[in-house]
């Protein structure tokens, strides 16, 4: 017994990591098997669609579907097969249409953003893409809609996971949060380990978005021939994630791993969901106690709009959110050539990481030196030519720059499904040249990303502080998104981790409602949009209660960051305790501050 009272948490905690890596290995053996069964009934299908998908009309299968294809040459079922990228695939971040199948059109002969959101249309996630009749679509898993049939299970966990949020963040927000010195470490990496073992075995089992079929495809194209990858195919994807993919479909094209193609294609960001929480963990350990670090680890590790993104979606923008938190980290700690390198690499990764450049260019006017200008344009010079060097072969000089202006005048519409004020207005998928009172929904785009900049700056010089570059990147993507035109559901995605690096930074525990905020609006956008089926013009309850969450948590991010830029500097050192004490003007204290290692006052 005594015994057990000494050592039960450790042993808690490692029966709950072991269990969950065995379900994680049993559920991987297990769909490598059926995987492989399901490989000769694809070789054997006769409706046409990839993957051979049953059912009137054929049409295409996920990407889960075939995966058990040799990665080199997918064509098992026709010319309507991964070695489609030869033809005309697009982007991945809006999930159009690959290759030549013309069946992956809808009535309307456009697939955007990876969901048309037409009648039945092309939900991606089991629920049928409307190709070609009933029956057709890309179907998930083995059953054709096994992905929509977990829409229950992850909506009732998001509702348990923001009820528990709601809940902890109004018992314990005046209370001491201790945690005992025994077993830290094994908790940390119980969290980090069961977040990733779940994910595991969660995501063979998911078909994922169309995303994930033109990730396939480019990760095929990129391991035949990595330099011809643009030139051999088409896409509008900058270069740095294609090395990613390129290493993928090395890996998938073996007998070994080819069964796992889908899940090697959400492994990185898998990883980076862990990575992004560690980096959390290991900045907030130096700023609060551990017991508010491991807390904010569980509250991204598990946070339902980080887990749709990555292990449901398949998409990347877990991997692109983890450059901007480490860039953002390296800018703060005055590392300025490391965070350009990180910089360069995320827009070199998506295009709309220029969202973040004007926090880099604040901090270097900021310093009033000459050498830190001169370690940012090197590093970005010298990171821009390696990166994009094996792909320029055989390209026009400017071709990056081409391939940025097709990205950018891709989606000419006011909203793509971003749930925001031009949505909220009725602006989804209206054309942005369209007169909204005296000017197009593009200009007042235009106009808002101006206003939305001019403003981070001014409160970035009336704050005087490095600290302050989490919050103005957090300004940057929320205004954005919420104000400017031609916006994806996914674009804000970075907020949730962000605004919990702006309150490890200026301790105002108004950045952690924000952060459950976001992950709220973040989690239904991308909800609706995976799982919907509803025609695209329909103005839905969803779309109207997120839209106005978004423009409404704006106004109370900037009431903040007005608040937090006239704050003193912070003074910080690591905390000796885990107890919460910040005095902030509202006379609340703030989680996980130490009042022996932080003096902090706002004046009015």
């Amino acid at each position: 017994m005594n015994v057990w009272k000494a050592n039960g948490l450790k042993y808690i905690l490692l029966f709950s990591l072991i269990l969950c890596a065995v379900a994680s290995v049993v559920s991987l053996w297990s769909y490598s098997g059926s995987s492989a069964s399901q490989s000769a009934a694809v070789r054997q299908g006769t409706s046409g669609g990839f993957g051979g998908a049953g059912g009137p009309g054929g049409g295409m299968r996920g990407p889960d579907s075939a995966n058990s294809a040799d990665s080199k040459n997918q064509g098992t079922t026709g010319q309507t097969t991964d070695s489609s990228t030869e033809g005309t695939s697009t982007s991945g971040d809006k999930g159009t249409t690959a290759g030549t199948d013309t069946s992956a059109s809808d009535s309307s002969g456009a697939a955007r953003d990876g969901q048309h959101r037409g009648p039945g249309g092309m939900s991606g996630n089991g629920s049928g893409m409307g190709m070609g009749g009933p029956g057709g679509g890309m179907g998930g898993g083995r059953s054709g809609n096994s992905s929509s049939a977990y829409a229950t299970t992850l909506a009732i966990f998001a509702a348990l996971f923001f009820g528990a949020f709601v809940f902890i963040a109004y018992q314990f927000r005046a209370r001491e949060w201790k945690l005992g010195e025994r077993n830290r470490g094994l908790m940390l990496w119980t969290v980090l380990g069961v977040g990733f073992f779940l994910r595991m075995a969660i995501a063979p089992w998911i078909s994922g978005h169309m995303d994930l079929m033109l990730f396939r495809n480019w990760a095929t194209t990129a391991a035949d021939s990595l330099s011809g990858f643009y030139t051999n195919g088409s896409s509008d994807y900058p270069p740095f994630y294609i090395y990613i993919l390129y290493v993928i479909g090395q890996i998938g094209s073996t007998d070994a791993f080819s069964p796992y193609m889908s899940v090697l294609l959400r492994l990185p960001n898998i990883l980076a969901d862990i990575v992004t929480a560690y980096m959390l963990y290991r900045l907030a350990s130096k700023r609060v106690g551990y017991g508010i670090s491991l807390g904010l680890a569980i509250f991204y590790v598990f946070n339902p709009a980080v887990f749709i993104n990555s292990t449901f979606w398949g998409q990347v923008d877990s991997f692109f959110t983890m450059l901007i938190v480490a860039m953002i980290v390296l800018l703060v700690e005055n590392r300025v050539g490391w965070s350009t390198v990180l910089f360069t690499v995320a827009v070199l990764m998506k295009p709309q990481g220029i969202i973040y450049g004007p926090v880099l260019f604040f901090e270097l006017l900021r310093q009033r030196k000459i050498q830190p200008w001169l370690l940012s344009i090197g590093g970005a010079i010298v990171t821009t030519i390696l990166i994009i060097l094996p792909f320029s072969w055989g390209q026009e000089p400017l071709w990056l720059l081409d391939l940025y202006k097709g990205t950018v005048g891709e989606y000419p519409y006011a909203s793509v499904n971003a749930y925001n004020f031009f949505a909220l207005i009725g602006g989804n998928y209206t054309q942005d040249t369209t007169t909204l009172f005296l000017f197009s929904y593009h200009t007042w785009g235009m106009i808002c990303i101006v206003l939305v900049t001019l403003f981070t700056w001014w409160m970035f010089i009336r704050s005087r502080k490095p600290q302050f570059a989490a919050a103005a990147a957090l300004v940057l993507i929320a205004g954005v998104f919420t104000f400017a035109s031609s916006m994806h559901e996914r674009y804000l995605f970075p907020a949730a981790a962000l605004a919990v690096l702006a309150y490890l930074y200026l301790r105002d525990r108004r950045f952690l409602w924000l952060a459950g905020g976001f992950s709220l609006t973040i989690f239904l956008n991308t909800f609706d949009i995976f799982y919907s089926s509803n025609s695209r013009d329909q103005y839905g309850i969803i779309l109207g209660v997120t839209s106005l969450l978004n423009v409404l948590l704006f106004g109370y991010l900037v009431k903040i960051v007005w608040d937090c830029s006239k704050s003193t500097t912070i003074e910080t050192a690591p905390p000796s305790t885990d107890k919460v004490s910040l005095e902030l003007p509202s006379a609340q204290p703030a989680w996980g501050a130490s009042s022996s290692s932080v003096n902090t006052t706002i004046k009015s």
